[in-house]
């Protein structure tokens, strides 16, 4: 049997990305779980360019493909979302509400249940086998508009995790070696994703009209699509398994002249941060960043860090985290909120995932919210 070129080329960019998955997820050096979120990542990309490159040389190879969901489209974006995370927050972990981004898989796997039933059926005698036509142009109507989700979603959170980038920069001031080299490394890694969603666009537009569907296919197949995905299985495998094998020495250590504040200025964000975390309760915004307290206070973030930095002595997450531990504590001694869960109440009062309660209660208070609360009913 003869390959074509381009299917050759799909195969073998396949097998790469299974390997460089196999490597990543198995690789004991760099963050564990970042390792094996690009090692998913990878691994989809290759299970997408094995489904379009495998030759389909009988009727059994046909029904494989039609019946196996082997392009997962939609967690692609929520891992490059927990991937960046990851790298530069060592205490990530993915919690339950982390993981429910990942429920809208069940778009990619449509076309298959479709299928799965319409077999089960004939052998149920539900269906008459002689639909089979009708079914698959159905599962071929579907997989082409379930790529307009596909798409919004994976641009959606390329757009979130470059929000988050910048956050996690503006609220880090200086940033350390290590996270410098990260953010060059995810910098680019984006880019890439950037650079494939519009490849993706400018074939998804004609391939959804119907009236240009047919000769776009006919022209170019999914080629114009694959071949830069196999590009991306190569580029991501490799810089990716290089970059978590990188050993990163910590930067020396050396004087920063801080910037010196009048003492009036001091005094006056001092009061206003207590104020806005006391009276306007701003803590309880999950999405709280130095940008909107400075809005809020009409003072620049640079002056707020400083004043937390040099005068208060601790950065602005620590700041803003005593507040919402604080509401935490007083909710968990209050009958009204006797029903809801540690982390129902994490959420109430500002913590944004599982992870970051855990880690911060125990840090301020040196057990476990659960210990604290077993303490306090004691």
């Amino acid at each position: 049997m003869t390959i074509p070129p381009l299917d050759l080329i799909l195969l073998l960019g396949t097998a790469q990305g299974f390997i460089l998955a196999i490597l990543l997820w198995f690789n004991r050096k760099g963050n564990r779980l970042s390792n094996r979120l690009l090692a998913v990542l990878v691994g989809l990309l290759a299970s997408a360019s094995l489904a379009v490159g495998i030759p389909v040389a009988n009727w059994q190879i046909s029904l494989f493909l039609d019946l196996a969901p082997l392009i997962m489209a939609m967690p692609i974006g929520p891992l490059i979302y927990f991937y960046t995370r990851s790298l530069l927050d060592p205490g990530f972990r993915l919690g339950k509400r982390e993981k429910r981004h990942f429920w809208p898989v069940i778009i990619d796997w449509g076309s298959k249940l479709i299928g799965w039933i319409f077999i089960i059926g004939v052998f149920a005698g539900v269906f008459d086998h002689t639909d089979n036509r009708k079914v698959g142009y159905l599962m071929d109507e579907y997989n082409t508009y379930a790529d307009i989700p596909r798409w919004i979603s994976v641009t959606v959170y390329l757009l979130l995790t470059y929000r988050w980038l910048n956050r996690f920069q503006s609220e880090n001031p200086p940033l350390t070696e290590p996270h410098r080299v990260n953010m060059r490394w995810l910098r680019m890694f984006l880019k890439v994703f950037l650079g494939f969603q519009v490849i993706w666009f400018i074939h998804l537009v004609p391939y959804i009209i119907p009236a240009t569907r047919n000769a776009l296919l006919d022209a170019f197949g999914w080629y114009p699509i694959y071949i830069p995905i196999v590009v991306m299985i190569y580029w991501l495998g490799l810089w990716g398994y290089l970059h978590s094998r990188t050993p990163v020495l910590p930067e020396p250590a050396r004087k920063v002249s801080a910037t010196v504040l009048a003492d009036e200025l001091v005094r006056e964000t001092s009061g206003g941060l207590i104020r806005a975390m006391e009276t306007d309760r701003l803590y309880l915004d999950p999405e709280l960043s130095v940008e909107k307290v400075g809005r809020h206070l009409q003072v620049s973030p640079k002056t707020i860090s400083a004043v937390l930095n040099q005068h208060l002595g601790k950065s602005f997450n620590t700041f803003v985290n005593e507040y919402r531990l604080e509401e935490v504590k007083q909710r968990l001694n209050d009958p009204v909120n006797a029903n809801l869960t540690l982390t129902g109440i994490a959420f109430e009062c500002g913590f944004n995932s599982q992870a970051t309660f855990q880690r911060t209660f125990k840090q301020m208070t040196g057990v476990s919210p659960k210990e604290y609360l077993n303490r306090e009913t004691a």
